[in-house]
C-alpha cells in the first residue's frame, strides 16, 4: 500500500466536529508482570495494595479539583464516583481471594479482579451502565500504573496538532488533553455513553469510538482526518477535506462566541429554530443555561434513579426537578416519566419476568402497572410545576388510551396534593413521545389527547426496522435514513402542524448536522439535544436556507433505499460547507 494513499476506517461518532493532525499513540504499558507468590507474602502484597490505594486517591482529588476549575463541576463529578470505586469493598475482597487462592502476585490480581467486574457490567443490556465498565477500568489502570510506577505519554515530538489514537481512553486520560494540544482522539474500543466520550463532548475535542484495528492500519506521524460527524477517521486526507475541517473550526468558535452573546439560533433567511436540552441529570441544568438552551426538551428522569442506585421517593424527585425548573426559568422543562426497562426496574411489583417480555414491558407500561409508583412521580412533577413552566412527556405511548389513563391518574395526584395542602401547577401540559409505529403511524389520532409531540428517533428506527440499536449485528439494518423513517417524520410534522400544535425531535438525528437541513424542510422548529451540541448547531442552522431545505426534504422523500437519502443530505450538507 502507497504511504500516500487515501484510506477511510469507519466508528462510531462520540463528539461532534472536524479535526486534522498528525497520528500519535498513547501507550499502555507493555504487560503486567505475573508470577507465583508464597503464602507468607499475601500480608506484604495487601500493604502494597493499601499504599497504591491511597496515593490514587490523592491523584483523582487533584483531577477533580483541576476540572472543577477548567471545565466545570458535573465532569468533576466523574472522579468522585472512581474514589467511590476505589473504596468498594468488593474490589478489595476479589483482588485479596486471588492473593490467597490463586497465590498471584498483586499486579495480576488487580488486573483479574477489575476484568471480572468488568465483564459483569458487559453483560447489562442498557448502554449507559453497560459503559460503567470503563470506569472500573479507569480505576484498576490507575492502582496498576501506581504499582508500576508507569506513567503514559505520547510517542510523537513537539509540533504539529496531535490527533491521538489509542487502543481505548479513560476519563483520566481526556482530561489532561485540555492542557495539550490536542485536536482529537480516535479509540478502538468505547462508546458514546463513556466518561471518556462525555468529557470530550465537554472539552468541544472531536472524536471518534470503536474503529476496529485503528493502531495497525495508522502509523505514528501521519496525517489524518477525524471525522466526529460522521465517526470515521480520514488517512491523508485530500486538500479539500484539509480545508472542510478548518472552516469546520472557525465555524464552532463562531458559533461558541454567538451564543455567548446571544441564546437564539436563525437560519439564513431569519426562520428561528428553538434548540432546547436534553438533560440525565439535575446538575446538567446549569451547563443547558449557559449554552442558551431554550428549555429543557427531554429531562431523562430515570438516570437520576440508576445514578443514585435507589428509588427516589416523591420527595427527593420534587427536589431534583424543581432544581431544573428554577434553574431553566422561565424557559419551559420537559419531564419524561420513567423510561425504564427490564434491566431498570427499581420498586415495581411488577418486574419482567422472560425474555419475551422485554420488547414491550417497559417505560409507560410498566409506570401504569404500579399505580402507587407513578403517583408519586406525577405529583413530584406536578410540586416542581409550581416553580416555573413544565410539561409531562410520556415514553412509548402505542395509543390514546394510554394517555387518557394518565390522565386519570393526573387528576387523582392533583387531588392528593390538594388534600395535603401542597402548592403544584394546576395547567400542566401533557404530550406524547413518538416512539412505536402505532403512534406514528395513527399521529392525528394521538394529538386529539396529546398536548404536543416529541420524536423519540432512536427507538422510533429500531421498533420500526426491527433493529435493535445496541446490538453490532443489526447495526447495518438501524438506517434513520430509511425512506420508511423521513415518511413518518414527515406525517408527522404535518399532522402537528394541521392539529396547531408543538412537535419536536429529540432523538440522536436532532443534533446531526448532517439531519438538520432534512429537518427543518420537513417543518420541525424545535429540536432538543445534548447542551454540548447546542453551540454547534446554532451554528449550522445560521448557515441553513428554508427555502433549500425544503428543496432537499422534497427530493429525500422521493428516494427509495437509505442509502440513497443518505447520499441525498452529504451532498447537501457539502453544498452548505462550500457556500459558508
Amino acid at each position: 500500500m502507497n504511504e500516500r494513499t487515501r484510506i477511510i476506517l469507519n466508528g462510531i461518532a462520540a463528539s461532534p466536529g472536524l479535526a486534522v493532525g498528525k497520528v500519535c499513540f498513547w501507550n499502555d504499558p507493555e504487560s503486567i508482570p505475573r508470577y507465583t507468590i508464597k503464602p507468607d507474602q499475601v500480608k506484604i502484597e495487601l500493604a502494597r495494595l493499601d499504599e497504591a490505594l491511597i496515593t490514587a486517591r490523592k491523584q483523582l482529588d487533584i483531577l477533580k479539583t483541576r476540572v472543577e476549575k477548567e471545565v466545570g463541576e458535573k465532569e468533576a463529578a466523574i472522579f468522585t464516583s472512581h474514589g467511590l470505586l476505589l473504596d468498594d469493598p468488593a474490589f478489595y475482597a476479589r483482588v485479596e481471594k486471588l492473593l490467597i487462592n490463586d497465590n498471584i502476585n498483586l499486579e495480576a490480581a488487580v488486573e483479574d479482579a477489575i476484568e471480572d467486574i468488568v465483564r459483569v457490567f458487559k453483560k447489562i443490556s442498557d448502554p449507559y451502565l453497560r459503559e460503567r465498565a470503563d470506569d472500573y477500568r479507569d480505576v484498576g489502570r490507575r492502582v496498576l500504573e501506581n504499582l508500576l510506577s508507569y506513567q503514559r505519554q505520547c510517542t510523537m515530538d513537539e509540533g504539529e496538532p496531535i490527533i491521538l489514537v489509542a487502543r481505548e481512553l479513560m476519563p483520566s486520560d481526556t482530561v489532561q488533553f485540555h492542557r495539550q494540544r490536542i485536536g482529537a482522539f480516535v479509540t478502538e474500543r468505547g462508546g458514546v455513553s463513556s466518561h471518556a466520550a462525555i468529557l470530550a463532548r465537554s472539552l468541544r475535542l472531536p472524536a471518534v469510538v470503536s474503529v476496529p484495528h485503528a493502531l495497525s492500519r495508522v502509523g505514528a506521524g501521519v496525517l489524518v482526518l477525524v471525522d466526529g460527524n460522521q465517526g470515521r477517521m480520514i488517512i491523508n486526507p485530500s486538500p479539500g477535506e484539509i480545508e472542510a475541517a478548518r472552516k469546520d473550526h472557525d465555524i464552532r468558535e463562531r458559533a461558541a462566541e454567538r451564543v455567548r452573546v446571544s441564546a437564539k439560533a436563525m437560519t439564513r433567511d431569519q426562520v428561528e429554530v428553538a434548540l432546547s436540552a436534553n438533560l440525565t441529570r439535575e446538575n446538567e441544568a446549569d451547563e443547558a443555561r449557559r449554552v442558551g438552551a431554550q428549555g429543557v426538551g427531554l429531562l431523562r428522569t430515570e438516570f437520576l434513579f440508576m445514578d443514585r442506585g435507589e428509588f427516589l421517593d416523591e420527595e427527593k424527585q420534587y427536589r431534583a426537578y424543581r432544581h431544573v425548573v428554577e434553574t431553566m426559568a422561565p424557559h419551559t422543562v420537559t419531564i419524561r416519566t420513567l423510561d425504564l426497562g427490564e434491566d431498570k426496574q427499581f420498586a415495581f411489583e411488577n418486574p419482567v419476568q422472560n425474555a419475551a417480555c422485554i420488547l414491550g414491558w417497559r417505560s409507560l407500561r410498566l409506570s401504569l402497572s404500579d399505580e402507587a409508583v407513578f403517583l408519586a412521580q406525577l405529583r413530584a412533577i406536578l410540586r416542581a410545576a409550581a416553580h416555573g413552566p413544565v410539561r409531562i412527556l410520556l415514553p412509548m405511548v402505542a395509543g390514546v388510551e394510554d394517555i387518557r389513563r394518565v390522565r386519570v391518574l393526573l387528576e387523582k395526584a392533583q387531588n392528593d396534593l390538594e388534600t395535603a395542602g401542597e402548592t403544584f401547577g394546576r395547567q400542566v401540559p401533557v404530550g406524547a413521545m413518538i416512539e412505536t409505529p402505532a403512534a406514528a403511524v395513527l399521529p392525528e389520532v394521538i394529538l386529539r389527547e396529546a398536548d404536543f409531540l416529541s420524536v423519540g428517533t432512536n427507538d422510533l428506527v429500531q421498533y420500526v426496522l426491527v433493529a435493535d440499536r445496541v446490538s453490532e449485528r443489526m447495526q447495518p439494518y438501524y438506517r434513520s435514513t430509511s425512506p420508511a423513517i423521513i415518511a413518518l417524520l414527515a406525517k408527522l410534522a404535518q399532522a402537528a402542524q394541521a392539529a396547531g400544535k408543538d412537535i419536536s425531535i429529540c432523538g440522536e438525528i436532532a443534533g446531526d448536522p448532517m439531519y438538520l437541513p432534512l429537518l427543518l424542510g420537513l417543518g420541525y422548529r424545535n429540536l432538543s439535544v445534548a447542551p454540548v451540541l447546542i453551540p454547534d448547531l446554532a451554528a449550522a442552522v445560521g448557515e441553513c436556507n428554508l427555502a433549500q431545505a425544503e428543496s432537499l426534504a422534497q427530493r429525500c422523500l422521493s428516494l427509495s433505499t437509505a442509502d440513497e437519502v443518505e447520499a441525498c443530505l452529504r451532498e447537501g450538507m457539502a453544498k452548505s460547507a462550500l457556500a459558508v
